[in-house]
C-alpha cells in the first residue's frame, strides 16, 4: 500500500518484476492533492515468467491548483504465458484548477494472457451530492462522503483494521482541510 497525502514536490516509483512462478503481486494507493503541489507516480509491472497475476489500483484526489502525473507500465514478456494483469489509475477532480494527467500502457509479447488497464479523470457527480443533499446533509459533509467512497475500495481491502482505522483518519482529516 501506498499513499501521499503531503509534500510539495512527490515522485514515487514502483518497479515489481515477477521473476518466480505463482508470483502475485498487489498493490492498492490513495494520492491526496491540494494547493499547489505536484505527484508523479511511475508504476511498472514486468511479468517475466508464467503464472503470474498482478493487480494495481491506485485512486487519486485533487483540489486546489495541484498537478498529478501517473505513468503505468505492464510488460508481459513472450514466455510469460497464462499471466493476468490489471492496472486502473482513478481521478477525482475537487476543484476546476486541478489537473491530473494519465499514461497508462501494455507491452504484451505472450498471446495466452488476461491484461487490462484503466484511467478515469472525472469530478463530483452533481446528481449524487444532490442526493445526499436532499437528504438534509450539508455540503461539505455530502462531498466529504463521496470522496471517501470514491477511495473504498482501496481501503477495505486492507486486512488490518488498525491501518484501515489510521487511513480512514487521515483522510478524514485531509478533506477537512482540503476539501
Amino acid at each position: 500500500f501506498v499513499m501521499n497525502a503531503g509534500g510539495k514536490l512527490v515522485r514515487q516509483e514502483v518497479v515489481v518484476r515477477t521473476t518466480g512462478e505463482g508470483a502475485d503481486f498487489t498493490l492498492r494507493g490513495i494520492n491526496l492533492l491540494a494547493g499547489d503541489t505536484h505527484t508523479d507516480v511511475t508504476m511498472v509491472l514486468d511479468h517475466a515468467v508464467p503464472h503470474t497475476a498482478s493487480t494495481e489500483v491506485i485512486r487519486n484526489v485533487v483540489t486546489g491548483r495541484a498537478r498529478g502525473v501517473f505513468q503505468g507500465r505492464i510488460n508481459v514478456h513472450q514466455h510469460a504465458q497464462k499471466t493476468n494483469a490489471k492496472m486502473a489509475c482513478n481521478t477525482l477532480l475537487l476543484s476546476d484548477d486541478g489537473e491530473f494527467s494519465t499514461k497508462p500502457e501494455l507491452e504484451i509479447f505472450a498471446d495466452d494472457v488476461v491484461c487490462g488497464h484503466g484511467a478515469t479523470v472525472t469530478e463530483i457527480d452533481h446528481s449524487h451530492l444532490f442526493y445526499l443533499m436532499a437528504r438534509g446533509i450539508d455540503e461539505k459533509s455530502a462531498r466529504g462522503l463521496l470522496v471517501k467512497a470514491f477511495v473504498a475500495e482501496v481501503i477495505e481491502e486492507l486486512d488490518d483494521e488498525a491501518i484501515v482505522e489510521a487511513l480512514e483518519t487521515r483522510l478524514d482529516g485531509w478533506f477537512a482541510a482540503h476539501g
